[in-house]
């Protein structure tokens, strides 16, 4: 499990009524209800429909963002408080589900080779008497041992890394909750009973529709019928095509995530800590603002501390924030807004934003001195173009003078990481009046090889001493709030990964048994061809070239599938086709080199057969 200090710990919540202001036409607010029972959300699309029109009827809003009537829509509480996590989740159980039935067919395949090599037990205990009832339903007991085994061993080792598996899930804040009871431990062990069912259904078919008597009277091991190898080679292709499709997401998926990961955030997300604080509701701006600073310099004299700052929006965290904006040399910029972040001076050196042009914030704007900003490169060209944007102003409303850009940073992805950079301002917690929230975010740059949990550790326990009325509702790393910024596709490519190859793994197993068992069969024959001169290496040809086909059949199926299946991902995916050809590739070469080195081991035995012993035995 990680350390403790990854979690929030629990804080004590006040509620506090507020009353509205019929007036106020900020839309800082939002509208939270329940459904009737039995009523589902489309039941209140009318209601929100009046709510809209009211609001265009007493508000006139100007167009874009500020404009509260423009995209209405209702989300479920769920999805509003850990996100849509059903993509992730549907790729995630459909990857466990292909693999589950490629273990079933695979050990499907293995029983039946079985059956071939003990095709003489069969017919000794069915001339004794044995009816194929009973055959079968010893077939069906040693599976349902087989799959009894294996749901405890596999019980065992869940329970054992339940918290890995966890977190390697795409649940969100679901994870928090997660926990292992005897109702997930039954669910999975009639899971395993039910695959191990479906598992002796194939051998058992194959035992009740063969000729045990001309088995017993041939006296030979070569299975229960030319009918059983068919189906065990079906079963193989089966396994191939199944293992494609899970390599061929696996592949999309590793290459979206790639991309994503590729994208330049504007920040360094190593060796960052984040805190996340709030303070009692009932401090005013001016308290708010001076408790953030008084902590701010507790955390900034910490040991093992390169840089720290205070921002009320953090990166990658979705947009908000967004305030009005005029610009006095330009009148026709009307209507206009951008993201507003308010921080403290060392903000871009913890967060390592370089700045382009002028400087950053200096120790000297103070509160009593000129209001300054500090904007980034898309609002420098939106606004600016051509021009030299240091030394303009911008007006956010607070008074006449408005504020003076000092510099200009490259872009921040301060939304979402795959949204288009916007136009944003940096203002200074001391030269903002009025608008400090209760809620802040502290950053802190580690030195050197500092451990940044440990530095959490640290700060949390700063905060406490010499903050006591600011509580820490939650911690992390920038790093871990860049990977959430990934997306879905971030969440379930590892599983999802490690899932592929496990197919890989089961898919060469499939191969390797079920041509072991063709070689098996066919030992005899071999040892009499190659005693009247057949060359080894010919056998060797022989066997591969069998086994090849399988694969050869199993592969183009699964890349028809994958084509078919592959667009359900398309939601998971950024800059990659759902039908991305080096994706498929990829999962076509490592099933092609996979299958063929399974066939090379009994392919090279088959070449080794001793005639003498094998006509020595007959």
């Amino acid at each position: 499990m990680p350390p403790a200090f990854w979690f929030p710990a629990p804080t004590t919540q006040v509620w506090v009524a507020r009353t509205l202001n019929p007036e106020r036409s900020v839309g800082e607010l939002e509208l939270i209800g329940r459904v009737a029972e039995r009523a589902g959300l489309q039941s209140v699309e009318s209601a929100l429909a009046a709510v809209v029109a009211s609001l265009r009827e007493r508000f006139q809003y100007p167009p874009g963002e500020w404009d509260k009537t423009r995209a209405p829509a209702i989300t479920p509480v769920r999805e509003y408080l850990v996100g849509d996590v059903r993509p992730s989740l549907v790729a995630t159980f459909v990857a466990m589900a292909l693999i589950l039935l490629i273990a079933c067919v695979n050990v499907a395949a293995l029983m039946l080779g079985q059956i071939g090599s003990r095709s003489n037990e069969m017919a000794v205990r069915a001339a004794l008497g044995a009816g194929r009832r009973r055959l079968v339903q010893q077939l069906a007991a040693e599976a349902l041992i087989v799959g009894m085994l294996a749901g405890a061993i596999g019980a065992l080792l869940a329970a054992a890394s339940f918290g890995l598996l966890v977190r390697s899930l795409p649940l969100g804040a679901l994870a928090e909750s997660a926990t292992l009871d005897w109702t997930l431990f039954w669910s999975a062990m009639a899971v395993a009973l039910l695959a191990s069912a479906l598992v002796a259904l194939v051998p058992s078919l194959a035992l009740w529709r063969a000729s045990l008597n001309a088995t017993l009277a041939s006296a030979r091991t070569g299975g229960i019928s030319t009918r059983g190898g068919r189906l065990e080679g079906g079963l193989v292709v089966a396994q191939i095509a199944l293992a494609v499709i899970l390599a061929a997401g696996a592949g999309l998926l590793i290459r979206s995530v790639t991309n994503l990961r590729a994208i330049d955030a504007g920040v360094g997300v190593a060796g960052v800590a984040v805190l996340d604080a709030t303070v009692p509701t009932q401090l005013n701006a001016d308290e708010r603002r001076r408790l953030y600073l008084n902590a701010l310099t507790s955390l900034q004299a910490m040991p093992g501390v390169r840089a720290a700052a205070a921002t009320q929006r953090l990166p990658l965290r979705g947009s908000s924030d967004n305030w009005g904006v005029s610009i006095p040399s330009r009148p026709d910029v009307t209507g206009q807004t951008t993201a507003v972040r308010i921080v403290t001076h060392d903000y871009f050196e913890t967060l390592g934003i370089r700045v382009r042009a002028g400087r950053g914030f200096l120790p000297t704007d103070r509160p009593g001195t000129e209001r300054v900003v500090v904007v980034n490169e898309t609002l420098a060209t939106r606004y600016f173009a051509g021009e030299d944007p240091i030394g303009r102003v911008l007006n956010t409303g607070f008074d006449a003078s408005g504020e003076r850009i000092v510099g200009v940073v490259e872009d921040v992805a301060e939304a979402r990481l795959t949204d288009p950079p916007g136009p944003a301002r940096y203002m200074l917690y001391e030269q903002v009046p009025g608008a400090i929230l209760p809620a802040t975010t502290f950053v802190l740059r580690a030195q050197g090889d500092v451990d940044v949990p440990a530095l959490i550790a640290a700060a949390r326990g700063t905060l406490a001493r010499d903050a006591p009325r600011l509580a820490v509702s939650r911690v992390s790393t920038l790093q871990m709030v860049f990977d959430e910024a990934v997306g879905p596709a971030g969440q379930v490519v590892t599983l999802v990964s490690l899932l592929a190859v496990l197919a890989l793994v089961l898919g060469a197993i499939g191969v390797y048994g079920m041509i072991s068992h063709f070689v098996t069969r066919r030992t005899r024959e071999y040892g009499i061809r190659i005693a009247l001169g057949l060359p080894p290496a010919q056998v060797v040809t022989h066997v591969l070239g069998r086994g090849l086909r399988l694969v050869a059949l199993g592969v183009v199926a699964g890349v028809a599938a994958a084509l078919a299946s592959t667009r359900l991902l398309a939601s998971l995916l950024h800059d990659v086709s759902a039908t991305d050809l080096p994706a498929l590739a990829g999962a076509v070469t490592a099933l092609l080199l996979a299958g063929s080195l399974a066939a090379v081991i009994p392919a090279r035995r088959a070449s080794r057969t001793d005639p003498a012993v094998v006509l020595r035995e007959q």
